[in-house]
């Protein structure tokens, strides 16, 4: 490449701090081969197509065309790969970008897709320095205390926007790639007369300051000593609280902003979020505008492109985009000089950046290196999107007659086959996957404990919203199951379960034809007699010519194991002798982390041979139902899925049984969908999900309407697109403990608020925590806990998104969409 090593400074030739990574990428972009030059679609031919604005934003996801192309033409200036290099203003900065003219014209689908517009909240903001908007929704990737200390909407105060700083104390962490020195402006309004606020950066006291009761612009230095280069923590302490209308704050807060020390800062406000619809030439665009760069951590999916539109308003300017991966290496994947009115599309492969998670940084400068003040100045990034090729899609099938949801008590998904692989033998389960089945390999348990489970697989919430967050809470009234949607229907409902713990709180919140608890009606906590009467309820409804729907609750690989002859066998010859015997029970587990019963290999053996077994001998329970329905004649009127409530520990950290944290095996749990027609073979999805993707999947396989208020989405969508997805991620939580599943990250936050992070390609088992060793990764996760934390109770899947990709429902739900 040529021309990657020119420097971009700022005002007065200073460098912006934000530039730190950059002139790492420029140095390195040469000598680096982690991955292939890219390729950008035609960048002088202005984009003919007009989208009309949408109220409110879902259009703006398409082109005018419904699939956007890249270009084919005889002319090569229209082919991919051919970039303006613009050399009238950068003599001395020839385009970063190789050319292809060869390449072939990709289809490009619309959804699903990573509108980075509609992500506005997740970009981090440089204009001169790190710009923190306390008053727009992006101050939640800084603020990830679990009682949010600030007030959930912001106002217009004094003239400006502002929100509220309700409690005492905040803190605030952000990532830094500068060094030495460093400004904090602030810039703020005191609420009460004589306030007095106090700065700490990573524990180190700075400056006490008086907050006057009209809006201030405080700069606060930062001693080289005190900013570190990574994450940082600051802390603001207030003295006391004023009165705002009825209500009482500490302060009111517009934006921070940290830059290195030197720096000239922008006089100018700043503005809360990046995104704008811009007009240019008569095309107008929903963009990105008003800094000089900007910063988002992003999984790339497979198949994917990179999709925008440089815009000229005036002048002429260069923009560049960057890509950094976890392990260090960056790339150049944009340098494009433009010094014509307009707008230039480009589309990037990011082929090899597939599974991976990226930062990619847009910077922009003009000529002279004058700064960006105003929204309309200059340019814009226009409609980025990372978009998917185009994948063809199988046939929805028709709705399933009847539908039976197995969730095998404290099963592990490391004990089937179709997950991982395993000394387990499930032959029943292991074929019907390989003939029909759709298992999603990073499926996650809503909560580590039965009843917040049971809780969030019947009604499609995570368990602050339904109600059952504990042991001992109940169901909020009112909450919509899958049972009381389906029985309005007049779909039969029935309930099979030896696990009363677990279910019986929903018993009388349900609408259920019938429910019974085997165990409780002398026929034990063997799966055979359950299964016996699960179909006897089936074969009642076929013979009076009822849909059904079952939710069972086998109760195998709970404790207590128990030894089965010629099956647990398998796994450990024997003896079989006390302590442990031929049955463990939950107190034997809890001696065993206490360490009262001393363990020893063979102790070990004979513990995991008896769990293993039981997972076996459920398997030939799964396989007693499949032939009774398929005897019965029902076998292809009737959608199966197949699930557990959460995992079980055996003592990998240091704990026996499940309800104790948020770990593998915990949180893995099977989510496996058996349904008549979807698919011609066994599919496994590397794609996470969640129990309350469940019930939203359940209604949509039944052809009924998904109600309003479950979380979750229904997984039918996934396997139809014959292709890859977006990544997504998804949450897990028991009290004040939770946790966020990405791709290959798992994030943990525990009860004292200590953060664990831990990468799942190399180390699935969860025994090597990176928080201190991987900043990006840590920094992603910290970007979507904020948002966790604040919206989890509203979130919708299906209209908000996930909180890796945010959709136009949770833009909406801000109410300020600047796109309009």
């Amino acid at each position: 490449m040529t021309g990657s090593s020119t420097l971009i400074t700022g005002p007065a030739s200073r460098p912006y701090p934000w530039l730190f990574l950059l002139y790492l990428a420029t140095a390195a972009s040469t000598a680096s081969s982690s991955f292939a030059g890219p390729v950008t679609a035609p960048s002088s031919v202005r984009e003919k197509s007009r989208t009309p604005l949408p109220l409110l934003g879902k259009a703006l996801r398409r082109t005018s065309a419904g699939r956007p192309m890249c270009p084919k033409s005889a002319d090569r200036r229209s082919r991919p790969g051919h970039t303006d290099s613009g050399k009238r203003f950068f003599p001395n900065a020839a385009s970063a970008v190789k050319t292809a003219a060869s390449a072939p014209a990709i289809a490009l689908d619309d959804e699903p897709d990573i509108d980075l517009v509609d992500n506005r909240y997740l970009w981090h903001l440089y204009r001169g320095g790190l710009i923190i908007p306390v008053a727009g929704e992006g101050l939640r990737k800084y603020s990830q205390q679990y009682r949010d200390p600030w007030r959930k909407t912001t106002v217009l105060f004094a003239g400006k926007r502002a929100r509220f700083l309700d409690s005492r104390r905040a803190t605030l962490r952000f990532p830094w790639a500068g060094r030495g020195g460093g400004t904090l402006r602030l810039r703020l309004h005191g609420i009460a007369d004589q306030q007095r606020l106090t700065i700490s950066l990573n524990g180190r006291r700075l400056q006490r300051f008086s907050a006057p009761p009209s809006w201030q612009v405080i700069d606060v230095e930062l001693p080289a000593s005190a900013l570190r280069s990574g994450e940082n923590s600051l802390v603001m302490e207030a003295k006391k609280r004023g009165r705002v209308g009825r209500s009482r704050a500490y302060a009111a807060f517009h934006s921070i902003e940290i830059a290195t020390r030197g720096t000239e800062m922008h006089r100018t406000w700043p503005r809360l979020s990046p995104a704008a619809l811009v007009g240019i030439d008569g095309g107008r665009k929903p963009s990105l505008v008003g800094f000089e760069a900007l910063a988002i951590n992003v999984e790339i999916p497979k198949t994917a492109w990179l999709s925008v539109a440089t815009g000229i308003v005036s002048g002429a300017a260069r923009f560049r985009i960057t890509a950094r991966t976890v392990e260090g290496s960056e790339r150049v994947l944009l340098d494009h000089a433009q010094d014509s009115k307009g707008w230039q599309q480009h589309h990037i492969p990011l082929t090899r950046l597939a599974d991976r998670l990226v930062r990619l940084q847009f910077s922009t400068e003009r000529p002279g290196g004058r700064p960006l003040d105003r929204p309309d100045d200059a340019w814009a990034w226009g409609r980025p999107r990372i978009q998917l090729e185009a994948a063809t899609r199988r046939q929805r099938p028709p709705p399933v007659r009847n539908l039976i949801l197995v969730v095998v008590d404290a099963l592990r998904s490391d004990r089937l086959a179709v997950y991982e692989k395993t000394r387990v033998r499930t032959p029943r389960i292991t074929r019907e996957s390989t003939r029909r089945g759709v298992a999603f390999l990073y499926s996650q348990a809503a909560s580590p404990s039965s009843p917040p489970s049971h809780g969030s697989i019947q009604t499609g919430m995570i368990p602050r919203v339904h109600g059952v967050t504990g042991d001992k809470a109940q169901l909020k009234s009112g909450t919509p199951m899958i049972s009381t949607v389906l029985g309005a229907r007049t779909i039969s409902t029935g309930y099979y379960g030896n696990n009363a713990f677990g279910m019986a709180r929903l018993e009388k919140p349900g609408r259920w034809t019938a429910y019974h608890q085997p165990s409780r009606e002398g026929l034990g906590i063997d799966c055979k007699p359950l299964v016996e009467q699960i179909l006897s309820f089936t074969r009642k409804q076929a013979r009076r010519g009822k849909r059904f729907f079952v939710s069972s609750l086998p109760y195998e690989t709970h404790v207590p194991y128990r030894y089965h002859e010629g099956i647990t066998d398998r796994y450990y010859a024997g003896p079989y002798p006390p302590p442990l015997g031929k049955s463990v029970s939950g107190d034997m587990l809890g001696r065993i982390t206490g360490g009262s019963v001393k363990m020893n290999e063979s102790r070990w053996a004979q513990l995991k041979a008896l769990y293993d077994g039981e997972a076996e001998y459920m398997d030939g329970c799964f396989g007693q139902l499949l032939d009774g329905l398929a005897g019965d004649g029902l076998i292809d009127q009737t959608a199966i899925i197949l699930t557990s409530d959460h995992g079980e520990g055996m003592y990998e950290h240091g704990r026996m049984g499940h309800a104790f944290g948020h770990y593998a095996e915990l949180a893995d749990i099977p989510i496996i969908l058996f349904v008549p027609g979807l698919v011609d073979k066994g599919m496994r999805l590397p794609i996470a999900v969640s129990h309350i993707d469940i019930a939203p999947t359940v209604l949509d396989l039944m052809g009924v309407d998904i109600e309003p208020r479950m979380q979750g989405e229904s997984l039918l969508p996934l396997v139809l697109r014959r292709g890859p997805w977006t990544p997504r991620v998804v949450s897990l939580e028991y009290g004040r403990s939770f946790a966020l599943r990405a791709q290959r990250w798992k994030y943990i936050v525990d009860y004292a608020g200590n953060e664990s992070l831990f990468d799942l390609q190399r180390d699935p088992d969860e025994q090597t925590d990176l928080v201190d060793a991987r900043p990006l990764a840590l920094r992603y996760m910290r970007d979507l806990t904020g948002f966790f934390l604040v919206h989890r109770s509203r979130w919708r899947v299906r209209s908000w998104g996930t909180l890796n990709n945010h959709g136009p429902g949770f833009i909406e739900s801000i109410g300020a969409d600047e796109t309009r």
